[in-house]
């Protein structure tokens, strides 16, 4: 019989569960909903392998645990795989258990970045757990699916028919991500995915993986490596091509740990997108001390409207604390750059840091007003397991060794060495407000809207975050 898999994102709330990326949706202001792109990455492999595959995202449809419940008894899966993140832990897991409880014979396995670093322990605590995923994770389920024998296959922990768990070696970094099938979209229902702005469908299109830099908050390195991995333009561009002819997709995120660290690259990209003539738009990140007026100009003419950029600070000393490698200088050129080559510019602050005091987050408003993004997000920082910051949040006593906080983002995960919960809470709301709430920004987002539509939905979207912001005031 043909193997069934079933891949899920648990009924445990909205967010964003990329490894590197784990962040709670509610309460950011620009952060929407985006499609479970590994899940459709490992499904792929899976039907490589000859499985038949479901994917099912719960909380993006508003199911809950008796649809995942009836779904486990309907479609009967072999095998359950669970998308992960940190601060959501322990209520994903509990997916696995109503998996036990409607079939014992379910294999229940959970990736996420979480595992690189907290396998054993994870299995340990959870026997409702059989193998958990760690590192890039596409050639694993790929093994798992055709039956390879568990102690063979490298990047699983699992647990053998003996009850003890057993650590395989890891599984080295893909260096050709052209070998990986496209993600298997055909599974998913794209149009829950949109662009926040328009309401068109909006997908994600992994362009390369791994970072040079050491930012002691970011999991980067140790979810993809320090190399740059880069797709060849051609492969990218035919999965553009398929999302639109396919999937009648024309909007997309860019996700990777740096996209713009190979200009050459970067500018072939562009180029083959107008060769091809793709009537598309897209979005990326990028550091600030990584572009130039060239690419710049290319990705304007190749529609990129948006690019996110990680400040984190205002503050010089901080900056150097968190091993940033970039200055306030290079950011106030990158945004003057991308305003010159008429793209939208969204920045993200942390919060939360252990040297943060009110002064300091005083001068990350002040920064973020004069640098004069487009778009602000402030994020606390999550002390992830594995991270500098991690241990030194230990050292610093500010979490108990082992503690794995519950709250992420839009919540302080723990306090500073001078600062409250509550006074981080305070502090990201006047912010907010001192951003937001000024006539110059109100006024040039009006500006901005394109179609009677995009108007609705940024008035829309503008009134909720009023009444979020006078309220909490």
């Amino acid at each position: 019989m043909t193997p069934k898999v079933l891949l899920i994102v648990p009924p445990t709330g909205l967010y964003i569960r990329e490894d590197r990326c784990q962040t709670p949706i509610e309460d950011l202001k620009t952060v929407s909903l985006r499609p479970p792109i590994d899940l459709m990455y490992a499904a792929a492999e899976f039907e490589h392998a000859g499985c038949e595959c479901r994917i099912v995202d719960y909380p993006g449809e508003q199911f809950g645990w008796s649809e995942l419940e009836a779904e486990l008894k309907s479609y009967a899966p072999d095998f359950l795989v669970l998308s992960i993140t940190t601060p959501s832990l322990e209520q994903d897991l509990r997916a696995a258990e109503v998996a036990k409880q409607v079939n014992t014979n379910i294999v229940t396995i959970a990736k996420g970045a979480h595992f690189n670093a907290l396998d054993v322990s994870t299995l340990d605590q959870h026997p409702v757990l059989d193998i958990v995923l760690r590192g890039e994770y596409e050639e694993t389920c790929r093994e798992l699916g055709g039956g390879k024998p568990r102690e063979e296959i490298l990047g699983l922990t699992y647990r053998n028919s003996r009850g003890e768990i057993v650590r395989n070696p890891p599984r080295p970094f893909i260096d050709d991500l052209d070998t990986l099938p496209f993600p298997s979209r055909h599974l998913a229902r794209n149009e829950l995915y949109v662009r926040p702005d328009t309401g068109e469908p909006q997908t994600t299109i992994i362009t390369n993986r791994g970072c040079p830099y050491d930012c002691i908050f970011c999991l980067a390195t140790q979810v993809a490596g320090r190399k740059n991995r880069i797709r060849s333009v051609g492969n990218i561009v035919a999965e553009m091509e398929e999302c639109l002819e396919r999937y009648h997709i024309r909007n997309f995120l860019f996700r990777s740990d740096l996209f713009t660290t190979d200009k050459a690259w970067v500018i072939e990209l562009c180029q083959e997108i107008l060769n091809r003539g793709l009537d598309i738009e897209w979005v990326c990140n990028s550091r600030v001390d990584t572009i130039d007026e060239e690419m710049l100009a290319w990705m304007k003419k190749a529609h990129c409207w948006l690019i996110a950029y990680g400040v984190e600070t205002g503050n010089r000393e901080i900056l150097e604390k968190m091993n940033k490698r970039a200055t306030l200088e290079d950011a106030y050129r990158a945004m003057q750059l991308t305003r010159e080559a008429g793209i939208l510019s969204s920045i993200y602050l942390l919060f939360g840091l252990p040297w943060d005091t009110p002064d300091i987050l005083q001068e990350d408003i002040t920064f973020a007003k004069q640098l004069d993004p487009d778009f602000l997000e402030i994020f606390y920082v999550y002390p992830f397991p594995g991270t500098e910051l991690y241990e030194m949040a230990v050292k610093e006593g500010l979490l108990r060794p082992g503690e794995i906080p519950t709250a992420a983002y839009s919540q302080p995960a723990m306090a500073t060495l001078t600062m409250s919960l509550e006074e981080l809470r305070r502090w990201r709301r006047i912010a907010m407000r001192r951003f937001y709430l000024r006539p110059k920004v109100i006024w040039k987002t009006i500006l901005r809207a394109r179609s009677p539509r995009m108007l609705y939905n940024y008035v829309k979207y503008g009134l909720i975050q009023l009444k979020d912001l006078i309220q909490n005031q």
